[in-house]
């Protein structure tokens, strides 16, 4: 019950109020079941104070300052309210039909089920406010700020929620029958078993917007919407839907479910997370029907579910999977840069055998030109072709050569071949060494490897210029042959494919 002495300082009027709030900080005045119907308290210091149960129908509390006041089944009907600072405010199961709420603060302010049916709430800051179960008839809610608002089953039916920043907020089992949304920020809205049967949603932002099959978007007025925010993305480019087409286009089937990831997405977290439950719960029937990237760099995964599942289940446990993942190969990420001086020194002795095959390659020319010589003696294509080695196949044009050029020519093939199987060994050894700084286990990650190695080359002018003397005087399959490693066919074939796009 109310404390008399509080009481009977409050209708000494504003002035006195205010005087003995101020010098008295720490008491939190009891005004629990008063009654001070039509009270005029206009810019009155009420923050903390207790008015749960209490009587306030068409009272003035215009500007009052009601920061973490606890109003909590409160009576306010038709009270005054504009501009006041209701911060953190417990208004749980407070009456407020009618109420003057226009331009307040509610910031994080608890309406669950508020009865606010025909309130003024133009303008006014619901940003983070709880207003789960809430009765919103009819309400007025032109320009107010519901961003991250949690209405969960809220009834907002006829609602004027024109231009209103619905942002994140939370609509799931909302009844917005009828409600105007006109040009309204549904941006990351939760719209999962809403009804917004008959609503208008003309120049509403749908960017990232969050429905099921249960959305009901039925009869929806629209004649057009955007898919981006600040206007971006109309759709349809121009003119306006044909009736009935926005139903259509936006409803979503039976059998999906949405995973939007607004800053890009970790693929392997993911298929981590959409195997593991695909494991576990292999009755889900779930399977991925299509992606989709946004021009703002969102991600939309759209996934198949059997009908009878709970969709929002589903979606909770993916996301759960997914930040656990996350979390792992991030430390995995973190363990890999705290390495110890023996990895540096690794990393350091691969890039040093990197330059030695530059070096020995570069102090072992390969191209030598092999001019035809009038002599006698003639080198047949059978005995030039007879000898080993797919390289002698390049100078089986028949030419005359002596014996001293024939010798000089079988001295060229020896140290061509020797020149083949050095390469052929610093080649295995460079794919062994990175063999063991990355894994190899998945064809992705052999991919993964191949992609390092080009990487190095690019960066490095003295390497890529002996790739390419590889590729252009060494045939391929000799090396192929030569090294012994199961990465040797991709990256051969990543080499000959980047020096052909190059």
């Amino acid at each position: 019950m109310a404390n008399e002495e509080h009481l009977a300082l409050l209708r000494q009027g504003v002035e006195a109020w205010n005087e003995w709030k101020a010098n008295n900080p720490d008491i939190r005045p009891d005004l629990s079941f008063a009654t001070g119907s039509g009270i005029i308290i206009r810019e009155a210091k009420l923050s903390g104070v207790d008015l749960s149960r209490a009587d306030l129908s068409r009272a003035d509390l215009s500007r009052a300052d009601l920061i973490g006041s606890n109003l909590s089944e409160a009576h306010l009907k038709e009270a005054y309210l504009s501009e006041a600072d209701l911060i953190g405010a417990n208004l749980c199961e407070a009456y407020l039909g009618g109420a003057d709420l226009i331009g307040s603060n509610l910031i994080g302010a608890n309406l669950t089920e508020a009865y606010l049916s025909g309130a003024d709430l133009s303008k006014a800051n619901l940003s983070g406010a709880d207003l789960v179960g809430a009765k919103l008839i009819g309400a007025k809610l032109s320009g107010t700020n519901l961003s991250g608002a949690k209405l969960t089953g809220a009834n907002l039916s006829g609602a004027y929620l024109k231009e209103a920043n619905l942002k994140g907020a939370n609509l799931k089992d909302a009844n917005l029958t009828g409600a105007n949304l006109t040009g309204a920020n549904l941006q990351r809205t939760k719209a999962l078993d809403t009804n917004f049967n008959k609503a208008t949603l003309t120049g509403a932002c749908l960017e990232d917007w969050h429905t099921n099959s249960t959305t009901n978007l039925e009869d929806v007025i629209c004649d057009y919407v955007y898919l981006g925010a600040e206007q971006q993305e109309r759709t349809p480019t121009q003119g306006k839907f044909a009736p009935g087409e926005f139903t259509k286009l936006f409803q979503k089937a039976l059998e999906t479910i949405d995973l939007i990831f607004q800053n890009g997405i970790d693929w392997r977290a993911f298929f981590v997370a959409f195997q593991k439950l695909q494991i576990e719960s292999s009755t889900l029937g779930l399977s991925l029907q299509s992606l989709e990237n946004r021009t703002n760099g969102a991600f939309i995964i759209r996934i198949n579910v059997n009908p009878e599942v709970n969709k929002e289940d589903i979606e909770n446990h993916l996301r759960q999977e997914y930040e656990s993942a996350l979390k792992s190969i991030d430390k995995e990420y973190r363990y890999q840069l705290q390495a110890s001086y023996e990895q540096i020194a690794l990393y350091r002795q691969q890039c040093a055998d990197l330059t030695e095959i530059v070096r020995v390659m570069a102090m072992n020319p390969i191209n030598v030109e092999i001019k035809a010589l009038t002599e006698d003696k003639t080198v047949s294509d059978a005995s030039i072709n007879g000898q080993s080695g797919s390289n002698l196949v390049r100078f089986a044009n028949p030419i005359q050569v002596s014996n001293s050029q024939l010798s000089i020519q079988y001295d060229y093939i020896s140290r061509q071949t020797q020149n083949l199987r050095e390469t052929a060994a610093r080649i295995q050894k460079l794919l062994q060494q990175l063999e063991q700084n990355y894994p190899t286990s998945t064809p992705l990650e052999k991919q993964m490897v191949v992609l390092e190695v080009v990487k190095k080359i690019e960066s490095n002018p003295a390497l890529k210029q002996w790739v390419v003397r590889i590729v252009n005087e060494f045939d391929t399959q000799d090396l192929k042959k030569l090294v012994d490693h199961p990465l040797v066919n991709v990256l051969m074939a990543a080499l000959e494919g980047y020096l052909e796009v190059d």
